[in-house]
């Protein structure tokens, strides 16, 4: 008996079951593979081994690290007899795939489970190609609607669906208006943005502005820590500006290769101007991104200098401890505790910084309550006009695309070309970094403006303050005096120096 049970497991077909999505969605390959197994286990066969591939197209090639590659290897390696898949359409949509399991390149039974096809029948064979063939069909005429839909859509103004920026949420077809604007502003996620863009054109670094937001609790649409890779892409992103920058190869995108030239309007409210969006690009385009461990944690780390004669390097913040001397009362020391401070990296002092940072908070505020405050901002009426300096941005754009024309129609030589780019390459150059220089916020605009320094001040982020301090002032500090303890203002007044850029009241 136990012969004959031997004999009747050998005999079982050996079976593969063969799963695919185009699109990842959460159950999709487990029904599919549930419906298989219980396939097998009504017709009793045996399945030897499953096979998936989740997001995976099956109208393009499949590569070397997909299921089906691993499938077709181990059925030449003799691993089983038949494939059997949910319905054809899991299995492929392009009929190359077909004539790669069918005769006469290899001779793969195909078992589904909708439809009942059974490849051993020639009848069904043919079936099977027909199906294909059909669905293959189907993806071309989808593909050339998508494809005029896109150029219509674009026309229009209108993103694609996908991943909708922070600041922005996409608005489903049944909400959308009249013109049938895709995206609404989220309005607390654009602050975020606008606070992003405020800071980086105040002076702030990358790396800061993202360890401020982290430090106010902010976090990115995916619940995530911001991270100064994640602000730069906010900065270069033209659809803040409501400008729709060309389509870009799947898989390739890159943020920093689009040419604003190149981009249509589009049909929803921006959340910042076209000039500065072109101005923190022409920042940032080839720049790498400052990683987020250097962003300062401390007021005046790496803006105050060494006091010391000959020195004057910047200074760095350090954590210091304490070194309790005995209890009066024989009951032993004090724990020792640590506290933030500065330092000379040439070795001529540790200083406690907190005391510091408290004298350096107070003179600015001082400073800036004073009645002449408004005379240290500089006069955006003596700067250039951001509007002519875009039109001469984009007319040097232009420029680029007539000398290309040239070359194209053999009006002009690549060497005289290549000349002519560069040169043109420079004045862009030189044009936004004046928009850079005409957009960019006074570090002092937002605490004068406010009429309330020291409220400002204590709302306001890390960033904004050292801002503040280093168009103020340069802070020079000085030796305490061995075994000198500074504790109050007055100390820190004994032994801080203040060298104000502008002269003060």
């Amino acid at each position: 008996m136990d012969a004959v049970r031997k004999e009747s497991a050998s005999d079982q077909l050996k079976v593969v079951v063969y799963a695919r999505q185009s699109v990842h969605e959460e159950q999709g390959i487990k029904q599919q593979v549930d419906d298989c197994r219980a396939e097998a286990k009504r017709r009793g066969w045996r399945i030897v081994h499953v096979y998936e591939d989740d997001a995976t197209s099956g109208s393009k090639e499949r590569g070397p690290g997909t299921g089906w590659a691993r499938m077709l290897k181990d059925f030449d390696d003799g691993a089983f007899d038949a494939v059997l898949v949910n319905d054809t359409d899991r299995l492929t949509r392009s009929l190359g795939d077909i004539l790669e399991l069918r005769p006469p390149k290899r001779d793969m039974r195909v078992l589904t489970v909708r439809g009942s096809i059974d490849t051993d029948d020639p009848t069904h064979d043919f079936s099977l190609k027909f199906l294909v063939l059909f669905a293959e069909r189907e993806v071309k005429q989808k593909a050339q609607r998508t494809e005029r839909y896109a150029v219509e859509r674009r026309k229009l103004g209108h993103p694609t669906a996908g991943r909708t920026p922070h600041g922005y949420r996409w608005v489903p077809a049944i909400q959308r208006d009249e013109r049938g604007t895709r995206y609404s502003v989220d309005h607390d996620e654009a602050a975020d943005v606008k606070r992003i863009f405020e800071e980086f054109l105040a002076g702030a670094k990358l790396g800061q502005i993202a360890r401020d937001l982290n430090t106010d609790g902010r976090r990115t649409r995916a619940e995530a820590q911001w991270g100064a890779s994640t602000v730069r892409r906010v900065l270069m992103n033209p659809l803040y500006a409501a400008l729709l920058p060309p389509s870009q190869e799947t898989g390739r995108f890159d943020i920093s290769s689009i040419d604003l030239a190149e981009c249509a309007p589009g049909a929803w409210e921006p959340i910042i101007d076209e000039a500065t969006v072109a101005a923190t690009r022409g920042r940032l385009v080839g720049v790498k991104p400052t990683h987020s461990g250097t962003a300062r944690r401390w007021l005046l780390s790496g803006l105050a200098v060494c006091a010391v004669p000959g020195c004057r390097r910047p200074v760095r913040a350090a954590s210091g401890e304490t070194h309790p001397t005995p209890r009066v009362d024989g009951s032993g020391r004090a724990p020792a505790k640590r506290y933030h401070a500065y330092r000379c990296v040439e070795g001529h002092f540790m200083r406690n910084g907190d005391i510091i940072d408290e004298f350096v908070k107070e003179v600015c505020i001082l400073r800036l309550e004073q009645p002449d405050a408004s005379d240290l901002l500089v006069a955006k009426e003596q700067g250039p006009d951001v509007g002519l300096l875009t039109s001469q941005r984009i007319a040097l754009e232009k420029r680029e695309e007539s000398i290309g024309s040239l070359i194209a129609r053999g009006k002009m030589s690549a060497t005289a070309a290549e000349a002519a780019l560069d040169e043109l390459a420079e004045e862009r150059r030189a044009v936004i970094d004046r928009i850079a220089s005409a957009v960019r916020a006074d570090p002092l605009a937002d605490v004068v403006a406010s009429g309330d320094a020291r409220a400002w001040w204590e709302h306001a982020t890390l960033a904004r303050r050292r801002s503040v301090v280093d168009a103020l002032m340069t802070v020079a500090i000085r030796r305490a005096g061995q075994g000198r303890r500074i504790t109050t203002l007055e100390g820190a007044a004994e032994t801080v120096g203040i060298e104000w850029r502008e002269p003060a009241a």
